[in-house]
């Protein structure tokens, strides 16, 4: 199993720009280009949530359009930008297993050595997360019936805080019931969740929690400063691979850079600087 996974590409309508001046239509469609070409091919490319930036019908199609040029099966989730209802609409055909009720979106892929549960903790008019009572019993019973096989979480917001001013206040409010499902079913190891538009790992117990890179801006990491800053740091997305009985995740770039080169011995220490 390899995964590619994006978050938070905040597409806007046609000829507009994120905060007037960030073009994320044209950065999206270069991330796009990139993951079609990568050389080791991903068997499905994972989008944890704030698909669109406004929750608009035309941000929407722009967002279809670009992201189904994507060579790769699609798993995607919605975040605290999106609409769920318009979310649904336009996306599903790039997701079916999305179902057709916006307000319980949650499902489960089973065809690797470890399960996929994508779960919506996105809530309307609010940037802070909340996992409904059908989600929770849902997650529940998957994790009950999946019995010892290892199972990873992907939601948009962070389950608990992470320790970041800006980011806290509007993480997964109830985000402890979660936690109360990592504390009883030891099959639960990975959460990974966007919406922090940054690279930040922790654990609890025994599940590794992870926050994502955004594609195109990010939001620098300050203890104390909860001033809304973003930037445009280079962007990556996390890589996550099955080796044997261990899931590996590294981070890719998503900036073009130079190389890469084969390693040369005689060019590294070269005799004549002896």
């Amino acid at each position: 199993m390899l995964l590619a996974q994006i978050s938070d590409t905040h597409f806007r309508s046609r000829g507009q720009k994120l905060y007037g001046f960030i073009d994320v239509n044209a950065a999206n469609a270069d991330v796009v280009s990139q993951l079609n070409a990568l050389q080791e091919r991903p068997d499905a490319v994972v989008v944890s949530g704030d698909i669109v930036n406004c929750g608009r019908p035309e941000e929407y199609e722009v967002a279809r359009q670009i992201l189904g040029s994507l060579n790769y099966p699609l798993y995607l989730i919605p975040g605290n930008h999106d609409d769920k209802a318009l979310f649904l609409e336009y996306l599903h055909p790039l997701c079916p297993q999305l179902g057709r009720d916006a307000q319980n979106m949650h499902y489960a892929v089973d065809d690797f050595a470890t399960r996929l549960l994508f779960i919506d903790s996105s809530r309307a008019s609010t940037s802070k997360g909340w996992l409904t009572e059908e989600t929770i019993k849902w997650l529940e019973a998957q994790l009950f019936d999946g019995g010892d096989k290892p199972a990873t979480v992907f939601m948009h917001h962070p389950p608990l805080p992470l320790g970041n001013a800006q980011m806290d206040p509007i993480a997964c409010e109830n985000g402890h019931r979660l936690l109360a499902l990592v504390e009883r079913f030891p099959s639960l190891t990975r959460i990974f969740c966007g919406h922090n538009h940054s690279l930040t790992m922790t654990q609890y117990r025994q599940a590794i929690i992870s926050t994502i890179p955004g594609t195109v801006h990010q939001v620098p990491y300050f203890h104390e400063d909860t001033r809304p800053y973003y930037d445009l740091s280079p962007a990556s997305c996390l890589m996550h691979r099955q080796v044997d009985e261990q899931w590996v995740s590294y981070q890719h770039p998503l900036t073009h850079y130079a190389g890469p080169w084969m390693y040369d011995e005689n060019i590294s220490c070269p005799t004549e600087d002896c």
